[in-house]
Parts: structure tokens; C-alpha cells; sequence
């Protein structure tokens, strides 16, 4: 199961309890232009083990029914692999197409690791993140910190599941001793 079938899920989930006789939920003309809503809400992919894969937690998540893009705001994405840990991306907003392929995030975007060994903490205005292959990538301007060791780049991929990360252009540090 990925991120976009729990969304689909929720999808129909709301489109069951939208549809009660009781008239719990209300209508107005902007519902009719969006396929859900949700607020504070938290979406788990489970791995093979069993355990938590991903975990998306966002302030509001919203369907729109013109182009099915789904916009999230407010969200933090948690990421776990064997090989590479426990991995953080926050945002202000998000939006995952219709192909559901990958999220796009924007705004303060923040990613850190919890390794023990000294994760990196990146920050950026804007990344992908590719849901099938668990690959981060943006080509804005992004900065690095390692400890008290820092980097300054434009372009960055990292790639989740074996714990790389690689700057693209313009690459500028200070190492302290």
C-alpha cells in the first residue's frame, strides 16, 4: 500500500459518510469542487515487517475534483528504511497529481535524519519527493549542515533507501576542524 492508496481510501471513506440521510455534514458550492477534506490528519504505510513505513501527518488534506490533485498544508512526513533510518521532511504545504507518483513540497521545507551517527539536516523552498522509488530531489538552492560542518549547493538528490545524498551545482562549504 502507498501513500496514494491511503488517500483513495480516505477518499471513499468521506464519499460514504458525506452521503448520509441524517444531514450531519453540510454543503456549500466549494465542496462540490472538491472530492474530500480532511483536517489533522494521519495517513500510515505499513512495511513488510509490519511496522510504520510512512507516516504523513498534515493539518488539512484536500481533493480537487478539476484536476483530482490532492493539497496538503501543514504536513510532516516521516520515512523509515532498514538501511537508512528514520527520516523527517516538513513542509508548509504539499500537493500529490493525479498520477500520484510523487509529492511535491514547498515552503520551508526541512528534512532530518535520526541517525545517531550525525544526519544531515537539509533545508530548501522546494522539493519531489518520489513515492515508488523514495528519492528526494529538488533544483533549487539548498543548505546542508552536518554537525558544525556546512554546505551551501543548488540542486540535491537524495536517495532514502541507501542513505546517499548528492548536491548538483554550484557547491560551496565550511568544514570546521
Amino acid at each position: 500500500m502507498n501513500v496514494a492508496a491511503a488517500v483513495a481510501g480516505l477518499a471513499l471513506a468521506y464519499g460514504l459518510l458525506a452521503r448520509r440521510e441524517d444531514g450531519d455534514v453540510a454543503t456549500n458550492a466549494a465542496d462540490h469542487e472538491r472530492g474530500y477534506y480532511l483536517t489533522a490528519a494521519t495517513l500510515t504505510e505499513f512495511g513488510p515487517d509490519g511496522a510504520p513505513r510512512i507516516v504523513l501527518r498534515a493539518d488539512s488534506i484536500e481533493q480537487r475534483l478539476a484536476d483530482q490533485n490532492v493539497l496538503l498544508s501543514g504536513l510532516t512526513l516521516d520515512y523509515t528504511s532498514p538501511k537508512a533510518g528514520r527520516w523527517t521532511v516538513t513542509a508548509t504545504q504539499g500537493r500529490l497529481p493525479a498520477t500520484a507518483k510523487s509529492l511535491l513540497l514547498s515552503g520551508g521545507v526541512l528534512i532530518t535524519g535520526s541517525d545517531a551517527r550525525g544526519s544531515p539536516v537539509i533545508r530548501t523552498d522546494q522539493l519531489a519527493y518520489d513515492t515508488t522509488t523514495s528519492v528526494i530531489q529538488t533544483a533549487e538552492p539548498v543548505a546542508v549542515q552536518f554537525g558544525k560542518h556546512h554546505l551551501e549547493g543548488r540542486g540535491l538528490r537524495v536517495v532514502l533507501n541507501d542513505g546517499t545524498l548528492r548536491l548538483e551545482s554550484n557547491v560551496n562549504g565550511r568544514f570546521v576542524p
